[in-house]
């Protein structure tokens, strides 16, 4: 099968080659794909979908691309015959698509074209073959077909039931405040949605092209990209620096944006992924985070019916997806992850039915051995269900789980990476506890004859501590200090809750040591967690922006000027006048790096690194501290103490769980959890 997108058409038939329109045609949703006739003519064939309509198609000649919305899933190829306005596109398969067919194009132009038989009859357009992709490799079939797929069965969930007063003593509390899962019988198959998945998932390609994964590499992201093809409930796992992130930004580059909702637990986290929150993406908020004894209280699902039923944007938002992808679900809550999926059956109105989300596809990723949830002071402890694995709904949705453990971050150095496995999972022997104790105080190399060769960051177990000591380290520095300050876009109190992270004001000095906070060129190195120090600043007359000379592996020590970056978040206004809205943040990707807090330090990699884990409070902080650095001989230990390696037995049960199965697929299991 060859490169094809399903996608919204407006197609505007031209009279004569740049001459007036003639007709338009409009589709909500069609198939486009490329084929070539009975003379070898490159043809895009359009097939409406879910219509009796006939395929149209138009010959490729002198196209011309317009791509500047490509990004959004829009794009406009010109030809002499017709203007094809595309629309909601994959963004990944859209650029794959137009550069197909540029290529069939310039191929076909030196073909020369044979006399068509008169006396044999043409091939329906409907019955031309796809061509195939050119010039873009070649599937690894290896992969492809090391994913065996196998139907699971459909695990249900309680109604929903909506009640006004407050329970009597002799009404059952789980018939109403609980997600019972119940196995369904063979006769519920049929409503399985990998039955449809050729029809919903078949714009979804595999990666076609990548050089720079190993073969296990490949393996492991095309397994989960099959999966998400089937239809099913996906949970994807795996150590810190496995590619977790990089995949889930894949995954949107293939998905129409229309029906992909992408969010993550924290502000930050969805920023980077050009997602939203979760509690904004719900429509309810820090309802999500209400204080209750239970988690679906009566009074909570009246609340959170109103809230949803008068606000129509909310319903229909929910109505339009298929599936939401959220990132970092092991820092959600068990109550959180319950109550929103309370929410997506009463906004698509299918309370009544037992399929988890309400038939909406999940896919989560997230490792639960690092950073638990932060849950709200006031619900401490009320909150019994600490990890969402625990919320019975977690159960419900069958995940079938897939592992990365392929390390990009460690590649480079094995025996650390096989260390962070053993404290990961809380393991701690002889040779470990002794390769940690080598590193105690360790000899820093940043300055050699009076030049600064690389930049150590200290990972402190508290935000305070970082701030503290980058406040020193700066106020020690001479010469005048320089402050940037943020430009910000929307309401106040939104930024406030998803961009807080990203700093309002920033000093610098000359010397100061900073690291950046987004990617900027992976191609140099200056990536998310790039370290350097301030040389310089540009004339006043060119805005006075930081000259940073990073050190990084990739090329020798860069000096880049650093101009304001825009961050953004996507948010829903809800009440009377709710709306979708954006905010943003311009302001330079930089923070004092001398330290900051392991929570800050959560998917960025240094390359040199000093931790103090003196004040460790939570499971998971050592774990997260060590695998940000690269390699063994970067990382700098202040103190080292077999108990900081603190790992929650619930998530050590967990995983043993869903791991204790046959090589392939770990999928169909089940936790029952206290």
């Amino acid at each position: 099968m060859g490169v094809h997108l399903i996608c919204g058409v407006y197609i505007e038939e031209l009279a004569s080659p740049g001459g007036p329109v003639k007709r338009t045609l409009k589709h909500t949703k069609a198939r486009l794909s490329l084929v070539k006739n009975d003379l070898s003519q490159v043809i895009i064939r359009i097939k409406p979908k879910n219509s009796s309509q006939k395929s149209i198609g138009y010959k490729v000649s002198d196209p011309r691309f317009f791509t500047k919305f490509v990004h959004e899933g829009k794009s406009t190829i010109s030809l002499p015959s017709a203007n094809i306005v595309l629309r909601d596109c994959p963004q990944d398969t859209l650029k794959l698509f137009l550069k197909n067919v540029k290529t069939h194009w310039t191929h076909s132009k030196n073909i020369k074209i044979e006399r068509a038989d008169l006396y044999k009859k043409n091939t329906s357009l409907s019955l031309l073959e796809e061509v195939n992709p050119m010039n873009i490799g070649s599937p690894t079939q290896k992969a492809v077909n090391s994913v065996k797929m196998r139907t699971s069965p459909i695990f249900t969930v309680s109604p929903i039931l909506i009640k006004k007063s407050k329970l009597t003593s002799g009404e059952k509390k789980s018939d109403v405040l609980s997600s019972t899962p119940i196995r369904g019988g063979e006769g519920t198959q049929k409503l399985s949605r990998n039955n449809q998945k050729e029809n919903i998932f078949s714009h979804v390609l595999m990666d076609w092209q990548n050089e720079y994964v190993s073969e296990n590499g490949i393996s492991e992201q095309n397994r989960v990209i099959e999966l998400v093809k089937s239809g099913i409930n996906v949970f994807c796992t795996g150590g810190a620096g496995t590619g977790k992130s990089y995949l889930l930004r894949k995954l949107t580059g293939v998905l129409p944006p229309s029906e992909t909702a992408v969010m993550a637990s924290t502000g930050v986290a969805a920023s980077l992924i050009g997602g939203t929150t979760v509690h904004a993406f719900s429509g309810i908020g820090h309802l999500l985070d209400r204080d209750d004894l239970e988690d679906l209280s009566p009074n909570w699902l009246e609340i959170t019916t109103k809230r949803i039923v008068s606000d129509p944007r909310i319903m229909s938002r929910w109505k339009t997806i298929r599936r939401i992808i959220i990132d970092e679900v092991s820092m959600l809550s068990g109550r959180v992850f319950t109550r929103l999926e309370a929410v997506a059956r009463i906004a698509r109105e299918k309370c009544e039915e037992k399929i988890p989300f309400g038939g909406v596809q999940v896919v989560a990723f997230g490792d639960f051995f690092q950073l638990p949830p932060v849950l709200v002071q006031s619900t401490m402890n009320i909150v019994k269900k600490k990890f969402a694995f625990q919320s019975s709904i977690w159960r419900a949705c069958r995940f079938t789980c897939v592992e990365l453990k392929t390390s990009w971050r460690q590649s480079g150095d094995s025996q650390f990476s096989k260390l962070l496995n053993e404290i990961r999972i809380g393991e701690s022997p002889r040779w470990v506890i002794e390769t940690l104790r080598s590193r105690v105080l360790a000899e820093s190399k940043d300055v050699e004859n009076g030049k600064i060769l690389s930049a150590t960051t200290r990972l402190c177990t508290h935000r305070r501590d970082a701030e503290r000591y980058n406040s020193e380290k700066l106020r020690s520095l001479k010469g005048a200090v320089k402050i940037f300050e943020a430009r910000d876009i929307g309401p106040q109190h939104l930024i406030s809750e998803f961009l807080s992270n990203i700093p309002d004001t920033i000093e610098l000095k000359v010397g100061a040591q900073v690291m950046l906070l987004r990617n900027l060129d992976v191609t140099r190195g200056l990536v998310n967690g790039a370290r350097g120090v301030v040389e310089s600043f540009t004339a006043p007359s060119e805005g006075g922006f930081p000259v940073v000379r990073f050190f990084n592996s990739k090329t020798s020590p860069t000096s880049v000027i650093i101009h304001r970056e825009r961050w953004t978040v996507n948010t829903f206004r809800t009440g009377a006048r709710s709306k979708e809205i954006q905010v943003a943040r311009l302001q330079l990707p930089l923070c004092l790096a001398w330290a900051i807090s392991i929570h800050k330090s959560q998917g960025i990699t240094l390359d040199s690194v000093e931790v103090d884990l003196t004040k460790a409070f939570e499971h998971g902080q050592a774990y997260v501290a060590l695998s940000r650095c690269q390699s063994l001989k970067g990382l700098r230990l202040l103190s080292w103490r077999t108990d900081f390696i603190r790992v929650d037995s619930r998530v050590i049960d967990f995983y043993k769980e869903i791991t204790e199965k046959p090589k392939g697929l770990l999928s169909d299991f089940e936790m029952c959890c206290a």
